[in-house]
């Protein structure tokens, strides 16, 4: 049976601590962007030379001694900002090539950062109930689950949308669900006062697909 990548999106019920923790988080990750996006505009603007994401994945270990508040969550979460602003470059890259406008990467401002991801399955656990998820330096923080998750979760992103926190969690390995069958055949046929006729006799008007004839 085939299967698929699928994201399923849930609200997250966190506690007025856990609130401030992921405020911290959401500031300090946008910090650590512009940071990282500032080193790669002085190494092309000064040396001429074009900053990797993996060779920024290195600079984290520093950060230990000098701003452990930004590791606080720990590096999977700072590796999805740097990934993220590898993709900004990426699609400027892209659209140069292309002609279209490239629109340079840009800082962010405080209300356009409203969210935080993590790559890997480090840094955040699901409990056997699935009704919380462990965030490494958050805690663990109440699910509203209306559906099961299917597939393996790889990644998830956390975001803010006003008072409300969101979780996404992209699964995959998800298997397909075809619809059962139901032990019959019909023939379509396409045509002009109809815009499909079945051999049961059924038809499709035009004017259901906004298709209907012009009248002068």
């Amino acid at each position: 049976m085939a299967s698929r990548c699928r994201a399923y999106r849930f609200l997250l019920q966190p506690t007025t601590k856990q609130k401030a923790r992921l405020d911290h988080l959401l500031a300090g990750q946008r910090e650590l962007y512009n940071a990282a996006l500032e080193e790669r505009r002085g190494a092309w603007r000064w040396e001429g030379r074009t900053i990797t994401k993996y060779e920024q994945f290195g600079t984290l270990a520093g950060l230990r001694d000098v701003r452990p508040d930004v590791l606080a969550c720990g590096t999977t979460v700072c590796r999805g900002t740097l990934t993220r602003l590898d993709e900004s470059f990426r699609a400027f890259y892209r659209r140069s090539r292309s002609g279209e406008k490239p629109g340079y990467p840009r800082f962010k401002g405080a209300g356009r950062w409203d969210s935080v991801q993590w790559p890997y399955q480090a840094g955040w656990k699901f409990d056997e109930d699935g009704r919380r998820v462990r965030i490494h330096g958050i805690g663990s923080i109440a699910v509203r689950r209306n559906r099961p998750l299917r597939g393996v979760a790889k990644t998830i992103t956390i975001r803010r949308e006003g008072r409300r926190w969101f979780l996404t969690v992209f699964c995959v390995d998800v298997p397909a669900q075809p619809l059962p069958a139901t032990g019959r055949q019909v023939g379509v046929d396409l045509g002009v006062n109809h815009l499909a006729t079945t051999s049961d006799g059924h038809h499709f008007p035009n004017i259901e697909c906004g298709l209907a004839p012009r009248t002068t």
